[in-house]
């Protein structure tokens, strides 16, 4: 009489492998499922909000699938079961992938070089997060850079105001440490513009948003919208200031999306009467991969580009240190197809939890033109 022998108890070392195993093919469907959200149901604030975090959702469902694979190096007794599950994580992550990569290319510009002689336009573009315009290392960032145009969001003018009355200086300071000489300031205080060339004309526009429940006192929902012309001696340059709400609860994502309805307004208005010559730049509060980013590119004939080709981190959290784990890229620009980007790179951290989007774009048409 034959006796069925029971199977040798798993090592450890074994049981610790086969946990890893299925840990990591379940977590990688599970943040592959939470990234694909947001090309699959845009048009929910979740789903919408997880365009934030691909990067993140690709290196962690990466990691999965690896630890799924070392999984493979024990028996499982449910062998088949295991491999399906694994081969579901694989597929998930390479469709994130795919995805991602096809948004990061869409409307994109590749740099190119302005013709002999040509000078390109330096736009600096930060979020201050209420840092002063007197600071040291931003005033020494500026004086290096040398732009000819600053856009700064979340500026609190009327504290800036206090500041320099304080110190007994100009206030502003426009013209000096860096900062060119032409200035613009939002009603609301929150945008502000430097400009080296003289400003021919400006419009804006106060969005104003719903307050979500249980917003603090410091909360403001409405925002501005900047619209000016600049006379750089060729054509006049029109420049598009962006920052609308954070998403960071229902209701204000609804307040960025009826923002984003009133830019897709006002570049209507500029292609109707020119079309050519147009630069959106600010603090988007959006990801790249954001569907109703794409979207106003699609829509207005817009393109972008990214620093080494490739969406980094310009909003961080916590601790500069930490920006490549905790970070997003929400700084964005945005030209018409008859600029030529020349350059595009980041700033270093100057006390801000917002680091410089440095554009440099080269107009193509003459004033004949």
């Amino acid at each position: 009489m034959l006796f069925r022998t029971k199977p040798r108890p798993r090592s450890l070392f074994g049981s610790l492998l086969s946990l890893m195993g299925w840990c990591g093919s379940l977590g990688a469907i599970g943040v592959s499922a939470m990234g694909l959200s947001a090309f699959l149901a845009p048009d929910y604030w979740l789903a919408d909000n997880m365009s934030f975090f691909l990067r993140q959702f690709l290196a962690a469902g990466l990691a999965g699938c690896l630890g799924g694979a070392l999984g493979f190096l024990v028996h499982h007794r449910l062998r088949l079961v295991y491999r399906l599950v694994w081969g579901l994580a694989v597929i998930a992550l390479i469709a994130l992938a795919g995805l991602t990569g096809a948004r990061t290319m869409a409307n994109t510009k590749p740099l190119g070089p302005l013709a002999a002689g040509d000078r390109p336009l330096k736009i600096i573009s930060i979020n201050l997060e209420h840092l002063f315009l007197g600071d040291k290392v931003l005033q020494a960032f500026l004086e290096k850079e040398k732009p000819d145009v600053v856009v700064l969001q979340e500026v609190l003018w009327w504290l800036q105001e206090r500041r320099w009355q304080r110190l007994g200086l100009p206030v502003g300071g426009a013209g000096k440490n860096g900062f060119p000489e032409y200035l613009k300031v939002g009603d609301l205080g929150g945008l502000a513009i430097y400009s080296r060339f003289p400003i021919l004309s400006s419009e804006e526009r106060v969005i104003q948003g719903e307050l979500p429940p249980g917003a603090n006192v410091y909360y403001d929902a409405d925002r501005e919208l900047l619209s000016l012309t600049l006379d750089t001696g060729k054509a006049p340059f029109h420049l598009l200031v962006i920052h609308p709400d954070s998403p960071r609860t229902e209701a204000r994502w609804q307040n960025k999306r009826r923002y984003f309805d009133e830019v897709d307004g006002i570049l209507d208005t500029l292609k109707a009467e020119n079309g050519a010559n147009m630069l959106a730049i600010g603090d988007w509060n959006s990801a790249p991969w954001s569907a109703r980013f794409q979207e106003t590119l699609e829509r207005n004939g817009l393109k972008t580009a990214y620093p080494d080709g490739w969406p980094q981190t310009t909003r961080f959290f916590y601790d500069y240190r930490l920006h490549w784990i905790l970070g997003a890229p929400v700084d964005q620009f945005a030209v018409s197809k008859d600029l030529q980007v020349v350059d595009v790179s980041l700033g270093p951290d100057i006390g801000s939890d917002h680091l410089p989007l440095i554009v440099e774009v080269g107009q193509t048409k003459s004033p004949e033109n």
